[in-house]
């Protein structure tokens, strides 16, 4: 048994966390656009880069998970380029390049693949409530979500497991991870939503997912196609729904049985191959 106070280990846990600082916890800031990564590429293929894949759930961000949701309903071509560390200019992920652009940030991705590949608006007063309800998951849903995902054990395993350690460093850094983690989201989670008591935050989270469930207006939110307001909703909830257990899944399978309904036919129809549960 490693004593994690041994010199040797302390040292190794001490460049593994400034490691993960510098990388996940310096403040983003706008940077020239850097050189693409492919420069072999095809044109109008999307390059997407994002976190690691997962058997359960596409990825634990649902900004990753949003945009391949939307090249593979609306028939983009894309490739996923799998990375941990690499970051857009603004130093966040997912980003994207097109025939020879970098391109950051989820909404400005959509954007872009939208007017680059035509994917057509809904009638306006639709289109003006799929912005409200994805703004409504991305900016307020997405606060809460992070404060009961980072509470959990088993979130903290999952990002030390994306760093591939030794069983005894890994079994130092989860508790380490979970401290760093849930503090660096609940100061974010406080910062774009405010401070709130445990019973507080949970009737927002019910508030916010009695919106969701009364937008379902058929199979999916506007009826019986897949729009991108489905691609931000169904992702902000995969990805804290299926790849472990934390209060999110207590509150959606007791109370909220048809917004999960809805999340297996948007699974099924979109990875009825490659996400199993």
């Amino acid at each position: 048994m490693v004593c994690c106070c041994c010199p040797v280990t302390t040292i190794v846990v001490g460049a593994i966390l400034f490691f993960i600082y510098k990388k996940f916890f310096t403040p983003p800031t706008i940077e020239p656009k850097p050189a693409i990564h492919k420069t072999d590429y095809k044109k109008d293929t999307v390059y997407l880069y994002q976190f690691k894949r997962f058997k359960n759930c596409p990825n634990m961000s649902p900004f990753c998970m949003k945009l391949e949701i939307l090249c593979r309903v609306y028939n983009i071509p894309y490739e996923i380029i799998e990375s941990s560390m690499t970051r857009s200019r603004n130093g966040t992920a997912p980003f994207i390049e097109l025939n020879g652009e970098h391109i950051a940030d989820s909404d400005l991705i959509e954007l872009r693949l939208r007017q680059h590949f035509k994917i057509p608006s809904l009638p306006d007063e639709q289109e003006a409530q799929s912005i409200a309800l994805s703004r409504m998951a991305d900016n307020h849903l997405f606060y809460i979500i992070m404060r009961y995902k980072t509470s959990v054990d088993a979130f903290a395993q999952t990002i030390v497991g994306f760093l591939s350690l030794p069983q005894v460093l890994a079994n130092i850094l989860v508790p380490i991870i979970r401290v760093v983690f849930g503090a660096k989201y609940y100061s974010r989670s406080v910062a774009a939503i405010g401070d709130f008591e445990p019973h507080e935050l949970n009737e927002l989270l019910h508030r916010d997912l009695k919106a969701i469930q009364d937008s379902i207006k058929g199979p999916f939110i506007f009826g019986d196609k897949i729009t991108p307001a489905d691609a931000t909703v169904f992702s902000q909830l995969a990805a804290v729904y299926y790849p472990f257990r934390s209060h999110i899944s207590d509150v959606l399978e007791k109370d909220f049985p048809k917004v999960l309904e809805y999340c297996e036919r948007v699974r099924k129809e979109v990875y009825p191959n490659d996400f199993t549960i």
